[in-house]
């Protein structure tokens, strides 16, 4: 009878999950639009195209904010997964089947945490019932988990949040037992490459494991973590410790925190709370550890959230991005609480009707199983819409001919980078952020990309934004962005190389008509103009100002504001560093503020080639400071020259030493010692069975 009920069930669940998810767009040739999801489809594509056949997960990516290092700070597993999808279903369903895969697989997981943890029937199948609530939820859009989340973009995050609950419970069983090391540790590898955010909670959660009666068993269980995490850091060391040690080569953001408490109790799951207080108060009247496994990073979570907002009102992690885990641990514990009341309700009615005890189970049972199946369709809300916006594609949306149109004719110009003017009306195209798909559909750079926490010059790209642009995203908090000024904003999109200019509204095409900008192409209501020559190297007008200080965001923050500044580069070096001080004009006493003015012989770009990871020119102005247009980061090395150095506002700058001059973006000790510890990890989980079979088939041999 279990078995009949748990496929009745999750053929309901399905059922809602296949309508609401439309599958059958799912499995459509057409490309996933809609909010952030609509911008992934660059680091998919580079992944896929440039990346893969190098042997290479993360690597120098030239199509956004200057360039970043592409899923050095961003995760890979989803995208190694929809890599390896694409030749059996073709790149647009693989891409929609992993974007929607975290969203089927969490009313599994949920069920197999409560399996694992060997928690008696119904409670399993009310911990798969619980997540469709919490899958359900409308009072948030962008925090995670949910659907409305994933169609807003965060469908890495998903992934990894589905995998959270049972990856928790392997390790309760992992510690209690002492079995199943390898697959608790492959889970958390997945966790930490799906998203970091879950992997703190994670940390955080198993905590609880510890708390056990004497010394040598908190021991055992320290033991046996640490082999787990120990593992699995190895494993994934090839993309987390580059994450760790270049972190601050980021844009930090500076988020409001949530302040309201109201926020930890939404009306959706308010039904259930009187659930979470039963189950929570039996479990620690029982002593049920395994529900205190989800009991205690909920309450984690609720005490950071706290803590941020009284604490830290502006910081770089969001309070916000707790909310999750506190609403789907409470439906877990809530779904523990029901168990045991069907268990109570059970007893009372087959003593009041006399009805079979079976009889009984099933009819309580169906109660507590039809009532939030039926409570999250009827609250469905608009999501249903929003995945069919979604998966229905780019192409049926009615603007994305405009976008096509405007795509071909950026194809057809010179390669350089473009910058666009902003403007909401691009929803019609399939999102607002259509346009940051240019590297992909038009084989050009785009200024404006999605991993902007993955960029140094993100900050800087959004003041541009606003400064040429009518309609500004804002989309780095914690920063003051100037309104519209197109003189300074070309200003600064020289500083960064960009070579063509797109506007759409007619103000800024009079701005860009005024600055003297020639007219290239026209594409409906797009206008592309010529912003310079897309050289990458130039020797500026007066020598770089040396500046010996760990906050390079903030000097360079005030450095871009100010325009009697701007000919003059800021270069981030120790003033220890003989060829910097030789290279570079002296500051003056700190803090600067005038900055001296030592003219250069032959200001001017320099003619350079740009491949990618490989930036080349050749140069008649050996010994002189030459300001490289690209992003810096600590990978980059120099042939034929001195540094590179970070420059202002995130670019570099180097010193020829001869005429010839390549820049190279390549591994680093790192990077080394990461992907050596990744191949440590892989020989401790693979080799000891694999030697123990060939002894036990050398032992049966006659």
């Amino acid at each position: 009878m279990h078995r009949a009920v748990a496929v009745a069930t999750f053929a309901a669940i399905y059922l809602i999950l296949i309508k609401v998810l439309h599958l059958n767009l799912i499995l459509s040739r057409t490309t996933a639009a809609g909010g952030d999801m609509g911008s992934h489809h660059y680091i998919d594509t580079f992944l896929r195209e440039q990346l893969l056949p190098h042997g290479r997960l993360t690597g120098w990516a030239t199509g956004w904010f200057a360039g970043i290092p592409m899923l050095t700070f961003y995760f890979p597993l989803p995208y190694a997964l929809i890599a390896a999808l694409t030749p059996l279903a073709g790149n647009q369903i693989a891409f929609k089947v992993v974007s929607a895969s975290g969203l089927f697989a969490l009313p599994l997981t949920c069920w197999g945490a409560f399996r694992v943890l060997r928690l008696p029937e119904p409670a399993p199948l009310l911990a798969a019932v619980a997540s469709v609530p919490f899958l359900f939820m409308t009072s948030y859009t962008i925090y995670g988990g949910n659907i409305a989340s994933t169609m807003a973009g965060e469908f890495p995050f998903a992934m990894s949040f589905s995998l959270l609950p049972l990856t928790l419970a392997m390790l309760w069983r992992l510690v209690e037992e002492g079995t199943g090391w390898r697959v608790t540790t492959l889970l958390v590898a997945a966790v930490v490459l799906s998203h970091i955010l879950t992997t703190i909670v994670l940390v955080l959660g198993v905590t609880v494991l510890l708390l056990r009666p004497g010394l040598r068993g908190a021991a055992v269980a320290l033991g046996r973590l640490a082999r787990v995490f120990g593992v699995a850091f190895c494993l994934t060391a090839f993309w987390a410790l580059p994450f760790i040690l270049r972190i601050r080569y980021t844009a930090h953001f500076r988020w409001t925190q949530l302040s309201s408490l109201g926020v930890l109790f939404p009306e959706e799951i308010r039904p259930y709370l009187a659930l979470t207080a039963v189950g929570l108060v039996a479990a620690v009247l029982r002593g049920e550890r395994r529900i205190l496994l989800y009991a205690w990073p909920a309450a984690v979570a609720v005490c950071l959230f706290a803590i941020l907002a009284r604490f830290a009102p502006k910081a770089a992690l969001w309070n916000a991005r707790m909310l999750p885990f506190i609403y789907l641990f409470a439906l877990l514990v809530a779904a523990y609480g029901a168990a045991l009341v069907a268990a109570r309700l059970t007893r009372l009615l087959q003593r009041g009707t006399g009805m079979h005890v079976r009889a009984a189970w099933l009819l309580v049972v169906a109660v507590l199983v039809v009532a939030p199946l039926y409570g999250s369709w009827d609250h469905r809300g608009f999501t249903p819409g929003w995945t069919r916006y979604n998966y229905e594609g780019f192409e049926v949306k009615p603007g994305w001919p405009q976008a096509q149109a405007l795509f071909s004719t950026l194809q057809r110009l010179p390669k350089g980078r473009v910058m666009w003017e902003f403007n909401r009306d691009y929803e019609s195209f399939g999102t607002t952020r259509t346009l940051e798909n240019i590297p992909v559909f038009a084989h050009q750079d785009s200024m404006e990309g999605l991993l902007i926490e993955s960029s140094l010059n993100a900050p800087f790209h959004f003041i541009n934004q606003a400064e040429t642009s009518q309609v500004q995203t804002q989309a780095v908090p914690g920063i003051d962005y100037p309104s519209f000024d197109f003189a300074m904003g070309l200003r600064h999109l020289r500083l960064y190389g960009v070579r063509w200019y797109v506007g759409y509204t007619d103000q800024a095409k009079q701005a860009a008509k005024a600055a003297g900008l020639p007219v290239r192409a026209t594409s409906g209501k797009f206008t592309v103009y010529e912003v310079g020559d897309g050289h990458l190297v130039e020797v500026p007008a007066f020598r770089p100002v040396l500046l010996d200080d760990p906050d390079w965001r903030s000097n360079s923050l005030s450095w871009y504001r100010n325009p009697a500044w701007l000919d003059t580069p800021l270069a981030y070096a120790s003033a220890r560093d003989p060829d910097a001080r030789a290279a570079f004009a002296e500051p003056g006493r700190l803090p600067v503020t005038t900055l001296p003015r030592e003219p250069l012989a032959r200001p001017g770009t320099v003619p350079s080639r740009d491949g990618g990871d490989v930036v080349e020119f050749t140069t008649d102005r050996v010994g002189e400071p030459h300001v490289v247009k690209v992003s810096y980061f600590p990978n980059w090395r120099v042939e034929g020259a001195k540094g590179p150095w970070m420059l202002s506002p995130g670019l570099m700058v180097v010193v020829p030493t001869q005429a010839k001059v390549r820049l190279v973006y390549r591994d680093t000790a790192v990077e080394t010692v990461g992907k050596a510890l990744t191949l440590l990890g892989i020989g401790i989980l693979v080799v000891p069975p694999l030697v123990g079979r060939l002894r036990r088939r050398a032992a049966a041999s006659p």
